[in-house]
């Protein structure tokens, strides 16, 4: 009789430990753990049209100096948006509400400028993104940029100030602003 307990008896003692280290293992599986951190799930256009920027201050997304902060790279990057109206030949914040108010019902040229700083505008603030590819041909039949139609918002923004003493025509102007309403309106 003792050999025969021996080995059943070893065998349900192997058993009944596999089953206790399984349920100790599984215990200690089942707690929980907390993590903390941050997940990017990357970056979107969201855009914001000439009279989101000219309403800058009844919706408080932006603070004065945030809109300083934006203003003042674009007087150093762009022909098209140097002021002329200051004593001190920066842009500011009346500058810009101006070029706002001017494009509502103005030429063709002063509704270029209005959808253009808001398109710059919308850049600076990451609204839009350089390196994002728009295509714009519907809004380009002629290929008046001379990028096919497409191109990365810096690649766009590149070809409209290169076009800055060129004396555009009424329907340049209005390519140009149309291409920037579509971006500030992400349409394409």
């Amino acid at each position: 009789m003792k050999g025969k307990f021996g080995k059943t008896g070893l065998l349900c003692l192997a058993v009944l430990l596999a089953l206790v280290g399984v349920g100790v293992g599984l215990a200690r599986w089942q707690e929980t753990l907390t993590i903390e951190g941050t997940v990017e799930t990357g970056t979107w256009d969201c855009g914001g049209t000439p009279g989101f920027w000219k309403n800058w201050d009844s919706h408080n997304t932006y603070t004065e100096t945030e809109i300083l902060d934006f203003l003042h790279p674009i007087d150093g990057l762009s022909d098209w948006l140097v002021p002329d109206m200051d004593e001190n030949g920066i842009i500011d914040i009346s500058d810009m509400e101006a070029v706002f108010a001017a494009g509502e019902g103005g030429t063709m040229e002063e509704k270029f400028l209005r959808h253009y700083l808001a398109t710059r505008l919308n850049e600076r603030a990451d609204r839009l993104f350089g390196d994002t590819v728009h295509v714009f041909s519907t809004y380009d039949p002629g290929n008046y940029l001379g990028l096919g139609g497409l191109g990365t918002l810096q690649e766009i923004i590149g070809k409209i100030e290169g076009k800055h003493g060129a004396s555009p025509t009424e329907g340049q102007f209005e390519i140009m602003k149309n291409i920037c309403d579509a971006l500030n309106n992400l349409e394409i």
